[in-house]
């Protein structure tokens, strides 16, 4: 039998999201060695908020003793639509200011000397909950509701990927007329996210005369007993299953996982979401479908992102070129 020898060496991963960012440096079995969040704003801008990425990822391999020359891969989630191929944020979106068409991958590949892979941070956590909670169930819908709502699937281990980037965008799916939806950051009306989101939840309190400023304050409201918080997040559930339904009669998951802040108030969001989606869609379609809170947690971007870094470093291609560079010439 033959196994991975996971001290090898070493991927560092960053989960960036508008409030905050978990940065981790993991082995090659992608177990976390080091692992830590913090605050941060992404409308800082690209290179203010890499410089801290950089800093960060330099700390945790000076905490835990290991040297930079066994960093051999960089994964990074990111919250808008990204290509792949390129490693840029490929359109404008309102959380992310300034970062379209910056070169984020390069960047980081040039202060580190190895390869980094850039996603969407809603296909890094559905990566990471396959691998690590679900192997088994395939395919795999994960939907992350926080500040905004996202999407990403996982077939057969791989992430079902779109033609230009924009694949999960399930925010600005239009539930209402567009005469008669409230605003919604991307400068339209009757979004997803405009109404279900923890960002809009958290306004409706503020307008309320409430103290929440963002995604996870509405959640800790709710889970206190707050009679308006708990209803919003109980109603923002019935918005998103009755999306949702549509996403599962498309794609008949196996698993559909909700992660995000509004995830964490199971009995009135994932419940509200279930209730919704059972009743918008055929048995045929949901018979076998199981509908889970995040077994991750707030660590499925953090280690869907190590996961994108491990499957480069490990595929068969990389791990050609590392043998071929090692050959020793015939005498």
């Amino acid at each position: 039998m033959l196994s991975l020898d996971g001290s090898h060496g070493v991927v560092l991963a960053a989960d960036l999201n508008v409030t905050h960012a978990t940065v981790a440096l993991c082995d090659l079995a992608g177990r976390p060695l080091a692992e830590t969040v913090h605050e941060l704003r992404l409308t800082d801008g690209p290179e203010p908020l890499l410089r801290w990425v950089e800093q960060r990822w330099r700390h945790l391999l000076d905490a835990a003793g290991v040297g930079a020359d066994r960093v051999l891969g960089l994964g990074v989630g990111v919250p808008g639509p990204v290509d792949v191929a390129t490693g840029r944020v490929v359109h404008h979106t309102p959380a992310l200011p300034g970062w379209r068409d910056f070169p984020l991958r390069d960047h980081l590949e040039r202060q580190f000397g190895v390869v980094c892979v850039v996603d969407n941070d809603a296909n890094a956590m559905a990566l990471g909950e396959y691998h690590a909670e679900q192997p088994a169930a395939s395919p795999l819908l994960f939907v992350k509701v926080a500040t905004g709502i996202g999407a990403g699937v996982v077939v057969d281990g791989h992430v079902l990927r779109g033609a230009d980037g924009a694949e999960g965008d399930l925010g600005h799916v239009r539930i209402a007329s567009a005469e008669h939806g409230p605003p919604c950051v991307c400068g339209a009306r009757g979004c997803l996210a405009a109404s279900a989101s923890g960002r809009a939840l958290a306004r409706v309190l503020r307008e309320q005369g409430e103290d929440v400023p963002d995604s996870r304050s509405v959640v800790e409201l709710a889970l206190t007993g707050h009679a308006e918080a708990t209803r919003l997040v109980r109603e923002a559930g019935l918005v998103v299953g009755d999306v949702l339904a549509t996403a599962v009669s498309l794609l008949n998951p196996r698993v559909l996982a909700l992660g995000g802040d509004l995830a964490l108030a199971q009995d009135h969001f994932v419940s509200a979401v279930c209730e919704r989606l059972y009743q918008r869609t055929q048995p045929q379609a949901a018979r076998g479908l199981r509908v889970v809170a995040s077994g991750l947690g707030h660590r499925a971007g953090v280690v869907g992102a190590a996961r994108l870094a491990l499957e480069e470093v490990l595929s068969a291609e990389a791990v050609d070129r590392a043998l071929a560079g090692r050959r020793q010439p015939v005498p």
